[in-house]
């Protein structure tokens, strides 16, 4: 432990742990800046529509875009989309993984009682018309197409990274936890040494 260490109190450890939670904190920052924020901004810049109607969109190729909707039908799960390309093919679907912005990020939705049901990548470039509506045929509500918060593809974790998780579910985990992190951290370390110097004076004080 070098001098310096001893009179801040800080040990290897600590110096290590506070590189560590600054670079959670610089990470949290940039998928605030580069995922939450822009998600968010595109809920709000969305205008909605009623269920059984269609929204045309128009997208790039390999573009990921996300249909959110509110109302009873999406709270019973009954809500079905369509995505049909320019060159009239649908595409395929995808729901939502484990762990979703809903799950975490919920009060950074800008419009109350909307969350993402439902994924779709664009094939070719163009115009592509978006189609949401009960299955049931008998309840109501809202859908709008926005910014995807699934991601695609999984990043493996575990020990020999087996285990998979969405890269939707790690960005929404990682904004959440990763700034929290990075703020309690040195927050315990702050009061370890406090009660380690206040120990040694009680010490001090009796020998």
């Amino acid at each position: 432990m070098s001098p310096a260490a001893h009179r801040s109190g800080l040990t290897d450890r600590d110096h290590v742990a506070l590189g560590t939670a600054l670079v959670a904190l610089l990470a949290g920052i940039l998928i605030w800046m580069m995922w939450v924020i822009p998600i968010a901004s595109s809920v709000d810049g969305a205008e909605p529509s009623a269920l059984s109607s269609t929204i045309r969109v128009d997208v790039d190729e390999g573009e990921r875009f996300g249909i959110w909707a509110s109302g009873i039908s999406p709270a019973l799960g009954s809500t079905s989309c369509t995505a049909i390309a320019p060159d009239g093919v649908e595409l395929p679907r995808r729901g939502a993984p484990s762990l979703t912005w809903d799950d975490t990020l919920w009060w950074m939705t800008p419009r109350r009682g909307f969350e993402q049901v439902a994924q779709f990548t664009a094939s070719v470039s163009g115009a592509h018309m978006v189609t949401c509506a009960d299955s049931l045929d008998t309840y109501d509500g809202e859908f709008l197409v926005a910014g995807d918060t699934f991601g695609g593809g999984e990043l493996g974790l575990g020990r020999t990274g087996s285990n998979g998780f969405a890269m939707g579910t790690v960005l929404a985990f990682c904004a959440v936890v990763l700034p929290l992190f990075s703020v309690l951290l040195p927050v315990v370390i702050a009061l370890r040494i406090a009660f380690t110097r206040r120990r040694s004076a009680r010490r001090t004080a009796v020998s």
